[in-house]
């Protein structure tokens, strides 16, 4: 049995939670150096977060994309 389907799904899954949380964090200490008390942390910690998941379905996208490539590739053959 092949397992290359879901490392990859496992990988990409990986890579938007971490890249959402890390985003988060950057949006997060960003708005807290310019100010800690108004409601800039939050709001740069919440772009953040939707920056990583749009960085996810770009990944997603890409990754269907190439998977569609191949097996129009294989058909070919």
């Amino acid at each position: 049995m092949k397992y290359g389907k879901y490392a990859k799904a496992y990988v990409l899954g990986t890579q938007g939670i971490f890249s959402m949380a890390i985003f988060s964090v950057i949006g997060f200490f960003v708005g807290y150096y310019i100010d800690k008390d108004s409601f800039w942390p939050v709001t740069l910690a919440i772009c953040g977060l939707i920056i990583g998941f749009f960085n996810l379905m770009i990944s997603l996208l890409y990754l269907a994309k190439m998977a569609d490539k191949e097996r129009k590739v294989k058909n070919d053959d």
